[in-house]
């Protein structure tokens, strides 16, 4: 049997060239002329076969390395900017961009999880053609991602229309109709439990995604769950360095304000010992703070007398709802009227409000501003002096009460020196007003009086011996206090004229008292009133003998003297004038005489007589001190 050709060394060379090169190849590339070449040589057929179907496998097996290697090469790629991280967007940018060239699909996106809820949004995509999927928000439950997530596994659709395993949402499709989307190949980015999101691969042609398709799609989503949680972690890293530097800062803030505060506290702590008002504490609050501050009562009046002293305050009505929410917060209310600013702290006592510090707020003051814990501690001081200037007020009102007391109950002027009352040589007027009780009433009102006058308290009835020049508007202004004070705006008051000093104050208070009587039936209150206007009435409700005798006495004495001396009749042709109805010609008939007789009688009366007979008044308490005279005369002759 003949041998078959062997080929030569040089043929043999160029064969083992060509298969070489055939085995570099992509696969299919160079199969033809490798058979051709084989043949050529002698290969048997079977051998042939064999050896080509050997070169096919060995061009997929270098194939496949050579993708793997590329694969590896950007994974490793990604992972050394992983190590640096200097720019979490432009790292996760280039790693999808890495993987759609990778993967060979039309588009290529990262969604990541948006809130709480388990949203996604799309954050970065390559070949992508509508703005609106690039930005696309997937609600949690809705399409492919919602699989993802809940699964934590990939997740691939050849057809997503057909897709029947998560629900769909309207808008979605729309996008990825819009988009011409068809299959997609979804996996997780995971960190532990967590999904931080979803990196997808589509076509936009039916495609069955190959495993080693969903493994290098993994594993640049494990690249790129590595970015988002580190640039997480670096973020809360970052968040909570600044948090403790701000609190740091915040502390060291909160310290130096304590620290002024306590200064601030130390000095007007020393003030208070040697004697310091609340106006004091507040003209020292307004040196250290460098603002305005004032003191104000519990009616938020100003405290200062000075004059514009609430120039700057602000409405009364809303300094007031703030000295309550004050009140009730304990701490600093603040004000904020059409751009001015007020800091208010309520002066509490055991059981009401004494008063409030009110201070200025700059626009440009800090959030660790000292004036609040300052004026919260000023106003624990303030609350002690006032504390201590009620308790020496309560002292100095009941020893003056017990003075008047003893005024009324009979002291003579130098009993009443010796009990130490200055005023018992100067007291010319007396005021009695009705406050129906109220606790405070005689402390409040000895406060309102201050040094003018001496004050008690009988039952319902205050009673103020004055020893000032106009005691009916000193009245009222105690009056209307007192009203304040004791939140009783009917108040009423009675002010009458003390004519001999000492002697004469407990009928002037008498008087004065059954005077405030009158004033409820009149339909009278929350006024001060003369006691004087009732001096016809007087002697229809005193009890004292002398009343009538004195008040005659006090109207008609000049006219009663002259008709003595000289023999007249004036107070009987003032009584024929008056039954006449002020008639000169009706009393002339009733005392038969001419009328310029009457006409001149009563000239002489009105010169005799001090008041105003123009005065409708004066002229009815004359009527009635003549009826009273006429009365008295003509019981006694009866009497007799």
């Amino acid at each position: 049997m003949a041998e078959k050709p062997r080929a030569s060394s040089g043929a043999s060379s160029a064969l083992v060239t060509e298969v070489v090169a055939a085995i570099r190849s992509e696969p299919g590339e160079g199969m033809t002329a490798l058979a051709e070449l084989l043949a050529e040589a002698g290969v048997a057929a079977a051998e042939l076969e064999q050896l080509l179907t050997s070169v096919q496998e060995s061009q997929q097996l270098t194939a496949r390395l050579r993708r793997r290697a590329t694969e590896l090469e950007a994974l490793f790629s990604t992972a050394r900017e992983l190590v640096r991280l200097q720019d979490v967007t432009d790292v996760l940018r280039r790693l999808v961009e890495r993987a759609h060239e990778l993967m060979g699909t039309d588009v290529t996106y990262l969604s990541e999880v948006e809130n709480t809820g388990g949203d996604l949004r799309v954050r970065y995509s390559v070949g992508t053609v509508t703005p609106e999927f690039r930005d696309l928000l997937v609600p949690a439950g809705f399409g492919l991602a919602s699989l993802v997530a809940q699964s934590r596994e990939p997740v691939w659709v050849r057809q997503y229309t057909r897709m029947a395993d998560a629900p769909h949402d309207a808008s979605i499709d729309a996008a990825v109709e819009r988009e011409g989307l068809v299959s997609f190949l979804g996996v997780p980015l995971a960190v532990g439990d967590e999904v931080l999101g979803a990196l997808f691969a589509c076509n936009r042609f039916a495609h069955d995604f190959t495993p080693e398709q969903v493994l290098l799609l993994s594993a640049f989503a494990d690249h790129a769950a590595a970015v988002l949680h580190s640039a997480r972690v670096l973020a809360d890293s970052a968040a909570a360095r600044a948090r403790a530097e701000a609190a740091y800062q915040e502390l060291q803030r909160h310290l130096e304000a304590t620290q002024v505060a306590s200064s601030i506290h130390e000095q007007l702590t020393a003030a208070v010992m040697s004697g310091a008002t609340v106006v004091d504490l507040v003209a020292t609050l307004a040196d250290r703070l460098g603002r305005r501050v004032w003191a104000v009562d519990e009616a938020a009046r100003p405290l200062e007398a000075s004059a514009g002293a609430r120039t700057g305050l602000p409405a009364r009505a809303l300094l007031a709802d703030a000295v309550r929410e004050s009140q009730r917060s304990g701490h600093a209310a603040t004000i904020d009227d059409g751009g001015h600013r007020w800091l208010v702290v309520a002066i509490l006592g055991a059981d009401r409000v004494l008063g409030a510090i009110v201070a200025e707020e700059p626009e440009d003051a800090p959030v660790e501003d000292v004036a609040r814990p300052t004026l919260e501690r000023a106003a624990h001081v303030a609350a002690l002096v006032s504390f201590k200037r009620e308790a020496v007020s309560a002292l100095r009102a009941d020893r003056r009460a017990h003075l008047l007391l003893g005024l009324l109950d009979g002291a003579t002027a130098r009993e009443a020196a010796e009990l130490g009352s200055e005023f018992s040589a100067t007291i010319t007027a007396c005021a009695v007003v009705d406050v129906r009780g109220g606790e405070g009433a005689l402390t409040a009102a000895a406060d309102a009086v201050g040094d003018d006058g001496l004050v008690a308290q009988r039952e319902n009835h205050l009673i103020i011996a004055w020893g000032v020049p106009d005691a009916a508007a000193a009245t009222e202004r105690v009056r209307r206090v007192l009203a304040d004070r004791l939140r009783q705006p009917d108040a009423t008051a009675v002010v009458g004229a003390v004519e001999y000093g000492i002697p004469s104050l407990r009928d002037a208070v008498d008087r004065a008292t059954r005077d405030l009587r009158f004033l409820a039936p009149l339909g009278i209150t929350g006024a001060t009133v003369r006691s004087e206007a009732f001096a016809p009435y007087h002697v229809l409700t005193s009890a004292a003998p002398d009343a009538v005798a004195r008040y005659v006495d006090d109207l008609l004495g000049p006219v009663r003297e002259w008709d003595a001396r000289r023999g007249t009749l004036l107070v009987e042709t003032l009584g024929a004038y008056f039954d006449g109805g002020e008639s000169r010609r009706a009393a002339a008939a009733a005392l038969r005489v001419h009328t310029n007789t009457v006409q001149q009688r009563l000239e002489r009366v009105w010169a005799l007589l001090e008041g105003d007979w123009s005065d409708p008044e004066y002229r009815f308490r004359v009527q009635a001190a003549v009826r009273l005279e006429r009365l008295r005369e003509r019981l006694a002759a009866d009497g007799v």
